[in-house]
């Protein structure tokens, strides 16, 4: 008799770091969302700001807030339903305003 296998509603967590392969893309699909690219005084981070939404701000070594990572997360959702086109997409529109260090 084959046992059933119960499998846990398993929800994609986010991260407190982008990780770098993904940042140009991910900076693409903010922007195209419509928020605007502001990159502070002492250029450590970049803060995309959208009227009525959070602010979301990721610095030079990929950290996120936490308005960052909820998005971030969207984005991961989106990119595990569409796929590859997605990124590819994305990546023939980069922009080069994220700068993360390696």
């Amino acid at each position: 008799m084959a046992k059933q296998l119960s499998y846990l509603e398993i929800e994609p967590q986010g991260t407190e770091h982008i990780h770098i392969q993904l940042a140009a893309i991910f900076e693409t699909w903010i922007l195209n969302g419509g928020y605007q690219a502001k990159i502070t005084k002492d250029t450590t981070c970049v803060r995309y700001t959208k009227t009525n939404k959070e602010t979301l701000q990721i610095d030079s070594t990929g950290k996120m807030n936490e308005a960052a990572q909820k998005r971030y997360v969207i984005f991961i959702k989106l990119y595990f339903k569409i796929g590859k086109s997605l990124i590819l997409t994305l990546k023939g529109q980069t922009p080069k305003v994220l700068r993360i260090a390696a």
